[in-house]
């Protein structure tokens, strides 16, 4: 069990390595060095520890995942206060946390549905929400520029719902149980909260076009300036 673990979190920093040498390179065209601050570091942690928490769920550790996972939800909570206090806010730090965001909930959520803990039509609503999220920033970046990842009300309401109900779901800790009636309101709440940020995600990305064409128009028009 030891064993599988540390194999596990070896993997998941080298894979963090990775994630992180693509965020910087791709937010730093001028190659600088990578001089993380302390919320940006914090970041980095939480990524770090995706592979250890998904170990031990996967392998029926609710009770060790949860705590972890409760550790990870910590880290992203403290680097925003950080960031905020410190002023560390950058471009790899913006674009970093929404994808550690991203990585921790669906491989979370990726165990669950597996082992029964969550229904197919949450997680599903929940793929559809990141795959919208993917693929909207992609046409935005090549419509109107580089997209800017900021944090919204109904994000961190859902984010806030989304943490608390995996720690209540990991409650019972039983593999291959199957998603009980006690727990059809939260099942509920979320769907709805996913909604919700989709709706969200719609509205930004709609004015993010219509920002875009007045520019685009001028442009091609020739500016008398």
């Amino acid at each position: 069990m030891v064993t599988g673990l540390i194999a596990w979190s070896l993997a998941g920093l080298a894979l963090t390595a990775l994630v992180v040498r693509a965020v910087h390179r791709r937010t730093n065209a001028r190659g600088a060095p990578l001089r993380p601050g302390i919320a940006d570091q914090l970041t980095v942690l939480r990524i770090a520890l995706i592979a250890p928490t998904v170990w031990l769920l996967a392998h029926g550790r609710y009770l060790s995942g949860a705590i972890l996972y409760a550790f990870l939800i910590a880290t992203d909570v403290a680097d925003g206060i950080v960031a905020r206090q410190r002023g560390e806010t950058s471009a790899f730090g913006v674009f970093l946390d929404p994808l550690a965001d991203i990585l921790s909930t669906f491989a979370v959520f990726t165990v669950l549905v597996i082992q029964h803990l969550v229904p197919w039509w949450l997680y599903a609503l929940l793929a559809f929400r990141y795959l919208m999220l993917g693929v909207g920033s992609l046409f935005l970046s090549r419509y109107s520029g580089p997209v800017e990842f900021h944090a919204t009300l109904p994000g961190k309401i859902v984010g806030v719902v989304q943490a608390a109900g995996v720690l209540w779901i990991l409650r019972p800790g039983e593999p291959g149980r199957e998603p009980g009636a006690s727990d059809g309101p939260l099942f509920a709440f979320l769907g709805l909260g996913f909604v919700a940020i989709v709706v969200s995600q719609s509205i930004i990305g709609y004015r993010h076009i219509r920002r875009a064409r007045p520019r685009a128009r001028g442009w091609h028009g020739g500016s008398s300036r």
